[in-house]
């Protein structure tokens, strides 16, 4: 055996302990790797490229940089084979700390894992019913209401054409409505904007129980989230904010300055909607996996490749990850809201 697990346990917080050894002669194996590599690699004067002898890489590199190089491989090597031996679902990377290491002696090592969390799912079926089988309430548009938009458009349309319109006041007449677009007259036109505000008052109840029912599923599921995702998560906010902050012609750090906070203070106050996050796409993920609900091939492809063109700098195959994790919660919430 190349390697001696000394200790294993579980912790809190979804995570693993593992004290591992790994054999000196373990370890060389991989030591002769590197240094065939640099051997590849090094030219120095006097020497043709890959002929430079052991003796001088190592004393240039140093003999311990060079040890410690070939038993982090060796770890890594180490480690694949004890999570499929275990059947550890690790997410992020280890926290490894060496305790024994030095040339021509075993390698020792302590290392915490974060595992994905064993979530357990509330009956989300019977949840998911409880909250579609409740109706919608057919939204009442207010005259007021059509009126404040009526004003906004006309104002929008007279600024966009102040050169045409000597009028401080724009009348609202057949004439002007039919330059909006295809309305037919006043009463038309009032009429399709009573259908538009309806439709979105629609769609927002809509987002309104579909935000109850996620919450309900989150508040009902039981596990310990790791620290690294919450963690990714955070720093996931802050991106978001960053983007943000740019399209309005801002800053991150001018935005902290305005709030008189520092990066890890803002960091604390969103833990707690960063867990909640986590939670719910844990959530999604799980009863994607039980309900056997996948975004197809071409789906992905196809999101994937508009993104890609209206985006010249975007990474393909993080917006692949992006794109399938996206489809995938659609898809299962269309199966949450389709429960009776």
């Amino acid at each position: 055996m190349n390697y001696t697990v000394i200790e294993k346990k579980s912790l809190p917080r979804s995570e693993f302990f593992l004290s591992l050894e790994l054999t000196a002669e373990y370890v060389d194996i991989h030591l002769r790797q590197v240094l065939e590599r640099l051997k590849k690699d090094t030219e120095l004067p006097g020497f043709r490229k890959g002929f430079v002898p052991e003796k001088i890489i190592k004393g240039r590199v140093g003999e311990m940089t060079l040890w410690e190089e070939a038993a982090t491989k060796a770890l890594s090597t180490a480690l694949g084979e004890i999570f499929f031996a275990e059947k550890l679902d690790v997410v992020g990377q280890p926290r490894v700390e060496a305790t024994m290491l030095a040339p021509a002696n075993p390698a020792k090592f302590n290392i915490t894992l974060s595992l994905f969390p064993n979530l357990e799912l509330p009956d989300y079926k019977k949840i998911a019913a409880e909250h579609t089988g409740k109706k919608l309430e057919h939204p009442e548009i207010e005259e007021v209401e059509i009126d404040e938009v009526v004003a906004e458009i006309l104002k929008q349309y007279k600024d966009a054409n102040k050169a045409a319109s000597g009028e401080k006041e724009l009348p609202l007449t057949d004439e002007i409505v039919k330059k909006f677009g295809n309305f037919g007259s006043v009463a038309d036109f009032r009429e399709k904007v009573k259908q538009g505000l309806s439709l979105r008052k629609e769609e927002l109840n809509r987002e309104k129980r579909r935000a109850e029912l996620l919450d309900a599923l989150t508040r009902k599921s039981q596990s310990e989230i790791p620290d690294v995702l919450i963690e990714s998560e955070q720093s996931r906010m802050e991106s978001e904010l960053r983007m943000h902050l740019e399209k309005l012609g801002s800053s991150f750090e001018n935005y902290l300055k305005e709030i008189k906070k520092d990066p890890d203070s803002l960091k604390k106050e969103w833990r707690a909607d960063a867990t909640k996050r986590v939670r719910l796409q844990l959530i999604l993920h799980k009863i994607a996996r039980i309900e056997n609900i996948t975004a197809s091939s071409d789906e992905i492809a196809a999101e994937v490749a508009h993104i890609v063109e209206h985006h010249k700098d975007a990474n393909p195959e993080s917006a692949r990850g992006y794109v399938e994790t996206f489809l995938t919660n659609q898809k299962v919430l269309e199966f949450l809201e389709n429960q009776k």
